[in-house]
């Protein structure tokens, strides 16, 4: 089964951020925006729902530049969806939306870090 990814719409304005910083300066920009989603998958991981960490495990960055993406499930992994959107699912560790909520939260506050980090490498 193919893998599963996750889009967020109605984020212009962190969009809209991001491009004018890649555009700046896009080697410092791809190397700060790979180096702050390394750090929102951690936070996704401790989120996500485990029982044997195959679904946490799955989780990874795919793409470059401004066009990475978190990427959950594939294979044998085959629920990964299924595990985000149930939000009735009880689950004694991890919480379901475990890519979107990190994410939602982190939003106001990626450029300014994908700016700091590329300020410290220029």
């Amino acid at each position: 089964m193919a893998d599963t990814t996750f889009e967020f719409k109605g984020l212009a304005k962190l969009t809209d951020q991001l491009r004018t910083l890649a555009q700046r300066a896009p080697g410092a920009f791809r190397d700060a925006w790979r180096a702050e989603m390394d750090i929102e998958v951690v936070e996704i991981k401790e989120r996500t729902p485990w029982k044997t960490h195959a679904l946490q495990d799955s989780i990874r960055l795919e793409g470059h530049g401004a066009g990475i993406r978190v990427v959950a499930g594939g294979g044998p992994v085959d629920y990964a969806v299924y595990v985000h959107e149930n939000l009735d699912a009880f689950h004694p560790h991890g919480e379901a939306k475990f890519i979107e909520r990190p994410l939602q939260e982190s939003a106001p506050y990626l450029a300014d870090r994908v700016a700091t980090r590329m300020r410290k490498d220029l």
